[in-house]
């Protein structure tokens, strides 16, 4: 009798660990996948933009290695956001005309939130290939995010803890990850006459073609004070 009811302990306890061990691999599968479409979409999102009409392809893409961080901060419960400082982005921004064409306006930008640099070409020909190195200061709130510095914490802290540390040690102690920003590009093309006039009433010369990048940014989510 004893030792059936020991029998049934023992598979009960064992039943429970598959049960765990099952829900923690699902937790950690779920955490890598979470990064690897993250990762996987930004690999789609850096092929250039071959467009219509005037344009004939827009493109940019991050320049130099970004070392400088993003900082969240932390409490006993957790991430609470990133600190509302400038961070520098550098870019490189192409742009080219079809034909006799002309790239006459460029602008990098957040839709509907913020212009981080606009140029045009006045009254002159316009620039047959537009390629330029630009660096800008954006805070976090003036971007848009596939992944948010503050997500990215969380989803660190999650994985350690999965991992089997302690929630309040990984807190603790910080940690390092990456966050991924989205960057636009937009360029407008026209004839070298419209552009020499400063006239661009066709739909096709005020048409802006755009490029959506994603920016990587490294991220040290603080300790809790």
């Amino acid at each position: 009798m004893a030792s059936s009811l020991d029998q049934r302990h023992f598979n009960l306890n064992l039943e429970r660990n598959t049960m765990t061990n099952f829900s923690n691999y699902l937790n950690r599968t779920f955490s890598r996948l979470t990064m690897t479409f993250a990762f996987v979409a930004f690999g789609a999102l850096v092929s250039p933009s071959y467009a219509s009409g005037n344009m004939h392809r827009v493109d940019m893409v991050q320049e130099g290695i970004d070392l400088a961080p993003i900082y969240v901060n932390s409490n006993s419960n957790g991430y609470t956001g990133s600190e509302d400082k400038p961070h520098k982005y550098m870019v490189r921004a192409h742009a080219s005309a079809k034909g006799s064409n002309r790239v006459w306006h460029v602008s990098i930008y957040t839709p509907g939130r913020a212009t981080f640099f606009v140029q045009d070409v006045g009254k002159s020909e316009g620039w047959p290939i537009y390629s330029k190195s630009h660096e800008f200061h954006a805070k976090p709130g003036s971007l848009d995010w596939l992944i948010t510095p503050k997500q990215s914490c969380d989803g660190k802290l999650k994985e350690q803890v999965v991992a089997g540390k302690k929630r309040e040690n990984v807190l603790r102690n910080g940690l390092k990850t990456t966050a991924v920003a989205y960057i636009n590009f937009g360029a407008r093309a026209d004839s070298k006459s419209n552009n020499k006039n400063h006239r661009h009433k066709t739909s096709d010369g005020m048409t802006q073609h755009g490029f959506k990048m994603m920016y990587k940014v490294p991220v040290v989510c603080r300790p809790t004070p």
